[in-house]
């Protein structure tokens, strides 16, 4: 579950400055991606270094709307994601610096990402700008999180809840298969599993079972119920919002 906060008062706590004075003790997890490192120091705060930033997350996380950065708890249980993600809101700079009352590390995983909004194949992708894991179980949380998220971006776009509604749902997903070859599949039973970065779906007499691969193994899929917007099953958890 996401928790998210503003950074609009006390902006200089995103600057290096702030660094020295909540850092004095040794980081108790480092972890670097895309050229971004960051170290967490105990009870829970996060130093995050942009100095030598990538230049495609550098470009995705300058934006007019700003980023989000923050760290997470991620569990699994039960067949699905439960996770823990706090988040703040604030602006590009050379140091961000991250903490939550009351959240206290080791985490998972930390991460940076542009404020934009996401449709299923787009040029943003299904992974934040900045993913650095920092245990095995983040690692293959961020994993998941990505196809979970081409699933779900998938299954509530526009054209996928048209097609969902419709009578002949056939005609439409057929126009995916031809548009976007080896990426949107057609399969013969609804537990077939697709290969990674594929969608799958097969069309039963009364559902519509669409199926994703992460590169971990897992498998996702979402039940939609013909003619309805109502999807009665998913195993998505935490991982991605679908309607």
């Amino acid at each position: 579950m996401r928790r998210t906060a503003s950074l609009a008062l006390a902006t200089s706590l995103l600057f290096g400055g702030v660094a020295a004075a909540s850092t004095s003790n040794r980081p108790v997890q480092h972890g670097a991606s895309q050229g971004v490192r960051v170290d967490v120091y105990a009870p829970g705060t996060a130093i995050f270094d942009l100095r030598r930033v990538a230049p495609t997350p550098h470009r995705l996380i300058t934006g007019p709307n700003g980023l989000a950065f923050g760290c997470l708890h991620a569990r699994f249980g039960h067949g699905a994601w439960r996770t823990g993600e706090y988040t703040l809101s604030g602006r590009f700079n050379r140091r961000l610096r991250f903490r939550w009352h009351g959240v206290v590390g080791p985490y998972d995983g930390c991460e940076i990402g542009g404020l934009y909004g996401h449709r299923w194949d787009d040029a943003f992708g299904t992974r934040n700008a900045v993913e650095i894991w920092l245990t095995a179980r983040g690692r293959h949380f961020f994993n998941d999180r990505a196809a979970a998220r081409d699933l779900a971006y998938f299954v509530r776009s526009g054209r996928v809840q048209r097609i969902r509604l419709s009578d002949t749902p056939r005609v439409g997903l057929e126009w995916f298969v031809n548009r976007y070859r080896g990426r949107v599949v057609e399969l013969g039973s609804p537990t077939v599993r697709v290969p990674k970065d594929v969608i799958g779906f097969w069309i039963g007499p009364r559902t519509i079972v669409f199926t994703a691969t992460s590169s971990t193994h897992r498998r996702f899929s979402v039940v939609a119920l013909r003619g309805t917007l109502k999807l009665p099953s998913k195993n998505l958890g935490d991982l991605a919002f679908v309607f």
